[in-house]
């Protein structure tokens, strides 16, 4: 059901939008899927590419734990460091750093990886097409500690052909809800801000960065990651909630009045 939060009047109506971005992670896919070995294939790779002994499982909590706070470092300073920094400073900091600098993008890869399996929604395509031939120009604006992975899973979903524009945090070294990764996103595009919409589903960093940066609609694909319990600020209150991609089609219309 699509539920208008704020008042209609104060943001861009869907028909005057000129540039169309979505979130990856948990918006055009869904959440993580945990997976039943619990990553240990990809924690023996990384052990045997830093020439590391012990039980992967074991040195697998030591990297998550490392992760972990290296997010709440990057969500605390709006920073995203490049695969070596991340993997020298954060999560291999005991290991030769010429070898973790020579397989870094490896490295990131098997540790995401290890995490679970990122599927794109089934409607999502769809979606993505129908806005396309309605005439919306489109692009993904992701926080990624990879330089490949999101490229390569929008790859694997047809996505490729759709997307115009995209923004990675492991490529401008900068976080959302920074506005500037939103800023830049509409520049790459040639599109003022105000006619740019961004949907997401984290109201934190999906809201509070385009609002920032003065894009003209906001919109939250609800999920589990919704804060119902939160009271939340004006900046982080989305336009538009959506509960399924598929209403994206209800809500904009064809650009050539089709």
């Amino acid at each position: 059901m699509i539920k208008y939060i704020r008042d209609k009047t104060k943001y861009l109506h869907p028909c005057k939008a000129e540039f169309i971005f979505f979130d990856k992670g948990g918006t055009l896919s869904k959440p993580v899927l945990k997976r039943p070995d619990k990553g240990f294939p990809e924690y023996k790779k990384i052990m045997d590419i830093l020439g590391a002994e012990g039980d992967p499982l074991k040195f697998g909590k030591i990297i998550s734990l490392r992760d972990k706070n290296y997010k709440k470092w990057g969500m605390e300073t709006w920073t995203e460091l490049s695969e070596e920094e991340r993997c020298t400073r954060f999560l291999f900091p005991d290991f030769p750093e010429d070898v973790v600098i020579a397989n870094a993008q490896e490295l990131t890869l098997l540790f995401s990886h290890s995490k679970g399996v990122r599927e794109l929604r089934a409607e999502a395509l769809g979606v993505v097409k129908s806005l396309h031939k309605k005439g919306y120009p489109l692009g993904v604006i992701s926080n990624t500690v990879s330089t490949v992975l999101v490229p390569g899973e929008l790859a694997e979903a047809g996505l490729t052909p759709y997307v115009q524009t995209l923004v990675m945090s492991s490529i401008n070294g900068i976080r959302k809800p920074d506005p500037e990764m939103f800023l830049e996103a509409a520049t790459t595009a040639g599109v003022e801000p105000s006619l740019c919409v961004y949907i997401g589903d984290q109201p934190n960093r999906d809201v509070e960065g385009p609002r920032r940066a003065g894009y003209g609609l906001n919109i939250i694909l609800k999920t589990s990651n919704y804060p119902d319990s939160q009271e939340l600020s004006d900046l982080q209150t989305p336009d538009i909630i959506i509960d399924h991609l598929e209403e994206l089609n209800e809500l904009f219309p064809s650009k050539g009045g089709e």
